[in-house]
């Protein structure tokens, strides 16, 4: 007899990176994500939408960054700067034209990890969770006893809001 080939199925699951802001978790496909680091100096600049903080230079590339707390209208809660990252994202902005085109910062609360969730342990969001404002909501992810929000990078801002982007950076992003 020969010897039974052992066939490992790959569950058709997903990689996403989880992070906090506020008392939620959140997560990011991981292929959005391109780094993770302590939060830089932001710079304001005048003409820039309300829920834009401003702009950082990363290795040369002017990236514009969201504060998530006030993306997701959450007041205030006290900063741990220890904790405290910000997540470099891909595809948020539009397509890309130049360094930093493309690229948003988002300050979040911490970064968790990189987590797998199999499809099957995803819901759709419940209608609730679906409004004008929250459309960049896709899924929940179940991990244990953990419920992930899953965002979709590319709605996280609306076409207003990119477009606005856009004319206060003269096209520059």
């Amino acid at each position: 007899m020969g010897k039974e080939k052992k066939v490992a199925v790959i569950e058709d699951a997903v990689q996403v990176v989880s992070f906090q802001v506020g008392l939620e978790e959140y997560g990011l496909d991981i292929s959005s994500v391109a780094e993770v680091l302590r939060p830089l100096k932001i710079t304001p600049l005048p003409r820039m939408p309300q829920f834009v903080e401003g702009v950082i230079n990363l290795r040369g590339a002017i990236i514009p960054v969201v504060d998530m707390r006030k993306r997701f209208e959450l007041s205030e809660i006290k900063n741990e700067p220890k904790k405290m990252r910000m997540m470099i994202t891909r595809n948020a902005v539009g397509p890309s034209r130049g360094a930093g085109r493309q690229l948003l910062g988002l300050v979040v609360d911490s970064v968790q990890e990189v987590i797998t969730i199999p499809k099957k342990h995803i819901e759709s969001a419940p209608e609730a969770a679906r409004g004008v404002h929250a459309d960049f909501i896709t899924g929940m992810g179940k991990v244990g006893s953990r419920l992930i929000i899953l965002l979709d990078i590319t709605t996280i801002l609306s076409h207003e809001e990119r477009a606005a982007l856009a004319e206060a950076g003269n096209g520059q992003y």
